[in-house]
């Protein structure tokens, strides 16, 4: 019995040593005659990395409108009507420009920030001009956030011969993106646009009115038999002016669903650009889902701020981290000896798969992370010394779930609130309760 306990608590060690090498080193592969590291890189925070500092201000142009004697506007290239008066026409007329909008503005910012996956991010607002000010973390989707992010997202289903509005922004309920199966076996990139109730009858009686339909084309010379022609009534699709696809319906669509095709996969498409169309449907997504702006900005600013804290900062923190991680791990050995010796190599494991984790799952870490990381070793540390003292482990797990129950919650409070420290302490939580109760657990018991 003795002897099959060992042989578990070797391959245990051994699986822990490994688990530390991969989580402190990495997994290095040769990839183009260099070296890369197979694990994700550490997501750092703005307060870290440095990050991207964006001003909106309300967009304060105008354009001068030309009228002939009757009141018809004269268009830009029509340069032989004589102008009767002009009118100055503001991109945002001064009825909008009121608190209630733009309040109403930081509302749909933040709900396309989410929509957007963008994390750690400060968005500050003047309630008594509109103007906006960001600060979000420098990653590979900093610029097409910023982009897309500020954008009025005015939807229009228009006649693409006439421009008649048919449908606007009122007449959407929800609008969803994602992966689906074509009926040829094909993954399609969507974007789903679901009408409400009134947007699902006037899109059904669209697709009863935009189709294809055949017409007989009168003879126009003696002796020339008539002519079958094809007429195509078709509507246009338009984002804040620009037209994203033009169509007809070949049959009718009550349920009010409106299914765009973003890209599809085939024998040459790559994983990479699967992923920039699907980029593409969650930030249509984003842009749609959270109602229009009711005021049009433009971005004063834009630009790369620098860190604080420099590399050293960090390293020295680390360092000191160590030195006080190796103190405690010397004290439980000289107190607990062998049985200190095991838990402090299971500490070893935790720590390691915490940091895996945090990799894995996209955590975005910032000197708040940092410290929630150093709380977490220092919680974990705390119950592998009641176990070691206590030696009953299930009784003291149950002691120390109870009394973590308020750091818990607390953490899922700050992870809804988009506070970066909150979801670093709820893994550490939880990664920590799960680890004692399984593999300390097993290492430690008699």
């Amino acid at each position: 019995m003795k002897k099959l306990k060992g042989m578990k608590l070797t391959v245990i060690i051994l699986a822990i040593v490994l688990l530390a090498m991969v989580s402190f080193v990495g997994i290095y592969v040769e990839d183009k005659n260099a070296m890369k590291n197979l694990l994700p890189e550490y997501l750092l925070g703005r307060d870290l990395k440095g990050h991207r500092r964006v001003e909106l201000k309300v967009d304060d142009t105008a354009q001068t409108i030309k009228y002939d004697a009757e009141g018809n506007e004269i268009g830009a290239e029509d340069t032989q009507k004589e102008v009767a008066r002009t009118e100055e026409k503001r991109t945002n007329p001064e009825e909008n420009l009121t608190e209630e909008n733009f309040k109403v503005v930081k509302k749909i910012l933040e709900a396309r920030l989410s929509s957007m996956q963008a994390n750690d991010y400060l968005l500050r607002q003047d309630l008594a001009n509109g103007n906006i000010v960001l600060e979000l973390p420098e990653t590979a989707n900093t610029d097409r956030i910023v982009g897309q992010l500020y954008l009025q997202g005015k939807l229009e289903v228009v006649d693409k011969d006439t421009n008649e509005v048919l449908m606007t922004n009122e007449d959407v309920q929800s609008v969803k993106s994602g992966y689906g199966t074509a009926g040829n076996g094909t993954t399609v990139v969507f974007v789903n646009i679901q009408f409400n109730k009134e947007g699902t009858e006037k899109f059904k009686n669209i697709t009863n009115t935009y189709v294809e339909t055949k017409v007989e084309k009168e003879a126009t010379e003696e002796g020339e038999e008539q002519k079958e022609e094809t007429v195509k009534k078709e509507i246009a699709l338009n984002i804040d002016g620009s037209t994203l696809l033009t169509t007809y319906f070949e049959e009718e669509v009550a349920n009010g669903l409106l299914q765009l095709s973003i890209g599809a996969s085939s024998e040459n498409t790559t994983a990479k650009e699967m992923q920039d169309y699907l980029l593409q449907a969650n930030t249509m997504e984003a842009l749609l889902d959270n109602g229009k702006l009711p005021i049009v900005y433009q971005v004063e600013q834009n630009k790369y701020v620098f860190s604080v804290v420099t590399e050293n900062m960090v390293k020295i923190v680390i360092v000191i981290s160590i030195i006080v991680l190796a103190i405690a791990m010397i004290y439980a050995i000289l107190k607990y000896q062998a049985k200190g010796m095991i838990g402090s190599i299971s500490l070893i494991g935790y720590i390691a798969l915490l940091l895996i984790a945090l990799r894995y799952f996209n955590v975005e870490i910032t000197i708040g992370g940092i410290v929630a990381i150093l709380f977490s070793i220092a919680i974990s540390y705390a119950i592998l010394i009641g176990i070691l003292k206590e030696k009953e482990i299930m009784t003291v797990m149950k002691k120390y779930s109870v009394m973590l129950i308020p750091t818990l919650i607390i953490a899922i409070v700050f992870t809804f609130m988009n506070i970066a420290i909150g979801i670093v302490l709820f893994w550490g939580i939880i990664i920590s309760l799960l680890y004692h109760i399984s593999i300390t657990n097993i290492m430690l018991k008699d």
